[in-house]
């Protein structure tokens, strides 16, 4: 049996993750091999980091000169592999428990899709990231295994996630989607359609790289617009679209816009404060969500 590691990057020095990584395999004795595909990189340090991996063995990066979108780079590395088993990650990933390849490898052999999950530092990095920090905390205790597990398609992430080699060949991500957001999500909804099973796991890793407030709400309303155009096709597995519909049902859609562009301003500056509201970032994706 071998593992194949999947990094798509993009801006992002995962050289510690790929060390970390790599040491866990090679204790436990799994043939494995790990394919770090850059996405366009346009940091030169981050480009250097991560090309002094290309000396590791069982180890190949990949690079792409320009960007090409997640779900491309997801596929690609899906054609490049030779594994039985994926184990997709992010590169902003960081590994905090000695056991985590281990834990997975107890996963196995399974026809199911596996998912770790994500923990978030127990400390604000910064004020300046605490939109992006408040919004993950207050969501982190609906995501442990046991809550995920309640509804296995709509908690999906691909943070951290393990799946068969079969699966992932026969269910693609959606090339179509270049922008920000809800990949993802569309991928479960394919899997839950053709009755591929997605397991919740507590095997978690870090996210490594939470975002200042202006970039992360700049996410955000790229993956509204990205959800927007898959509107029909997530309908049901998205809070926000069915509060978006009960809106619509009671035609007031247009009263919601007129608030948002009402107190845009205030609103915005609130989330970019040092002390950012859960329920004002709702009212925020809801609103701008509403005027597209």
């Amino acid at each position: 049996m071998k593992l194949s590691i999947l990094i798509p990057t993009y801006n992002q020095d995962c050289s510690q993750l790929v060390k970390d990584l790599a040491a866990q395999c090679k204790q436990s004795g799994i043939e494995y091999e790990i394919l770090v595909m850059d996405d366009g990189s346009t940091d030169p340090v981050t480009i250097k980091a991560n090309q002094q991996l290309m000396d590791m063995p069982n180890m190949q990066l990949f690079e792409f000169p320009h960007n090409q979108g997640r779900s491309f780079i997801r596929n690609r590395l899906v054609s490049y592999s030779t594994g039985d088993y994926l184990l997709f990650l992010d590169s902003d990933a960081v590994v905090t428990r000695p056991d985590f390849i281990a834990n997975y490898l107890r996963c196995l052999p399974t026809d199911d899709v596996i998912c770790g999950g994500i923990l978030h530092p127990d400390t604000l990095p910064s004020r300046r990231q605490s939109l992006r920090y408040m919004y993950e905390k207050h969501c982190e205790p609906k995501f442990t295994a046991e809550n995920r597990n309640r509804h296995p398609y709509q908690s999906f992430r691909t943070f951290n996630v393990l799946l068969p080699r079969e699966v992932a060949v026969s269910h693609q991500f959606d090339q179509r989607i270049r922008h920000y957001g809800y990949e993802d999500t569309l991928w479960g909804k394919d899997l839950e359609k053709d009755g591929i099973r997605i397991r919740h796991v507590d095997n978690q890793l870090m996210n490594g790289d939470i975002e200042r407030n202006l970039t992360f709400l700049r996410k955000t309303e790229e993956g509204l617009r990205t959800l927007k155009l898959l509107e029909e096709k997530l309908r049901g597995s998205s809070t926000l679209i069915d509060y978006y519909d009960k809106l619509k049902q009671r035609h007031l859609t247009g009263l919601m816009t007129f608030a948002f562009y009402l107190l845009y301003v205030p609103v915005k500056l609130s989330l970019l404060s040092p002390w950012p509201s859960f329920k004002v970032l709702q009212f925020y994706k809801l609103g701008y969500y509403c005027s597209l």
